[in-house]
This record gives structure tokens, sequence and C-alpha cells, in this order.
């Protein structure tokens, strides 16, 4: 693993790689022709995680009613690492959206929403890693299961803020979703 993140870091820093391409799309670009191709992609990677973890792994065990619920289904219920790892994957999201600097990028009166982001992924890391130990007690417990919920709310908001409010802003539409099923 560590060899592996190595040859990632290695290829997303080099001078001509994703990262520079990245940001500095042009007409000689091979990857982003321009700015929009670019933040499409940004934002795209954006709304694609947050429906992966709301959608896929959160709701995929997280049912509408407690009878509903399906433990077995989370991801690394075994081992008790469900919400370790989504705290993870919203902590990652939000390396990368600060690292982006996607937010200077808005127009001055909509700035805001770059610190809501922020303010809403630290909400979630925190949600997520205030729930502990086994995934069914956790589902049992109705004040743990209520945090699990809030966890879907967060998610949720946070899909509507840079899916629908963000893009707008940009002047682009949220487009193709990978877990659609096309």
């Amino acid at each position: 693993i560590q060899a592996m993140a190595g040859e990632v870091r290695e290829a997303w820093s080099k001078p001509d790689g994703f990262a520079s391409l990245w940001a500095n799309p042009g007409p000689k670009n091979p990857l982003y022709r321009d700015g929009t191709e670019a933040v499409t992609e940004l934002v795209g990677v954006f709304i694609n995680e947050l429906e992966m973890i709301r959608d896929v792994r959160l709701k995929g065990f997280l049912g509408a009613k407690p009878d509903a619920d399906k433990p077995k289904q989370a991801i690394y219920w075994r081992s008790q690492n469900t919400l370790n790892s989504l705290a993870g994957n919203l902590s990652g999201i939000d390396k990368l959206f600060q690292g982006s600097k996607l937010g200077d990028a808005l127009p001055a009166d909509a700035r805001w929403m770059a610190e809501s982001i922020h303010i809403q992924l630290t909400n979630g890391v925190a949600t997520a890693k205030s729930v502990s130990g086994p995934i069914d007690k956790a589902l049992a417990d109705p004040a743990l299961r209520d945090k699990l919920e809030h966890l879907a709310l967060i998610t949720s908001s946070l899909s509507t803020l840079i899916g629908t409010r963000m893009t707008a802003e940009f002047g682009l539409t949220a487009g193709f979703s990978s877990l659609d099923g096309d």
C-alpha cells in the first residue's frame, strides 16, 4: 500500500502530472482544454463521492426504519471500522476541497458556500467519529441511530450545496452520476 501511495503521489505531483494538468487547463492540455472542464471534473469528484458515502456506504445498511437496517451490509462491519471509514472519506473530501481552493473561485457574494462546505464536512467527520463499536449495536441504540441519520442529512445537504448551488454559481450542471445505474 505504501509503494502504491508513493507511485500515486509521484504521478500526481510531477511537473507534467495530473495535478499540473488539472491546475493548468489550455489548448495544449490533453485532459482539460479550459477552466470549465477542469472545474466540472473537480465538482464531479465531490458530488460522486458524497453520493457514494450517503447512498452506498451509509444508506446501504441504514434503513428508513430500524426494521429495515442491514448491519452486515456496512463496509468494515466485522472490524467495527464502518464509521472510521466514513469519517476518513469525509475528511478526504474536505482536504481536497480546501487544497483545490475551489471556494476562492466563487463570486464574492457566494464565497460563504466554501466555509459552509468546510463546516458541514467537519461536522460530518465529528458525527461519524462519535459512533463507535459494532454497527448492529449502534443501529439498535436510538441516540447512535440518530447520529447516523444526522450523518445522512449532512451528506444530503452537502450534495445539494455542491451539486446544485455551487454548480449554478459556476454556470455548470451537476450532470452524470456514476451511481445512477448508467
